[in-house]
């Protein structure tokens, strides 16, 4: 009984990887990125949900979830470091086992929130910003 337990446990974990890598590839494929929080201190302060994509032009954009007018990137976007929530700070509002991207957008802080699992699809698409 508790071998069989064990073993729909592992099948069901295994199944979930595999089908959460098949949604992330399909989703950077067809250009809508996988979901981030993002916050503009300097704006609204509130971390949004949404997803981060390059369009058919190259340009980084932003869509608000679950709906919403796409956000074109800042000018002057570059990158200033990596790191994970404050216990204080973020991680009420953001997972606590994502990273945050931090990113200085014409002199106002630019925030990205990403899954850990999410990392390493991510890069290809902030990898020229």
């Amino acid at each position: 009984m508790v071998v069989a337990l064990v073993v729909l446990v592992l099948g069901g974990l295994v199944t979930d990887r595999i089908t959460r890598r098949v949604r992330l590839c399909r989703a950077v494929t067809s250009g809508r990125g996988p979901v981030c929080m993002l916050k503009w201190p300097e704006r609204d302060g509130r971390w949004r949900p949404g997803r981060l994509a390059k369009d058919a032009d190259g340009l980084l954009t932003w869509t608000p979830a679950p709906r919403g007018t796409e956000v074109a990137r800042p000018a002057g976007l570059r990158r200033t470091g990596t790191r994970e929530p404050a216990w204080w700070r973020e991680a009420p509002a953001v997972n606590p086992s994502s990273r945050i991207l931090e990113y200085d957008a014409a002199g106002e802080p630019l925030l990205i929130a990403v899954f850990v699992n999410d990392f390493d699809v991510m890069a290809p698409i902030l990898g020229e910003v």
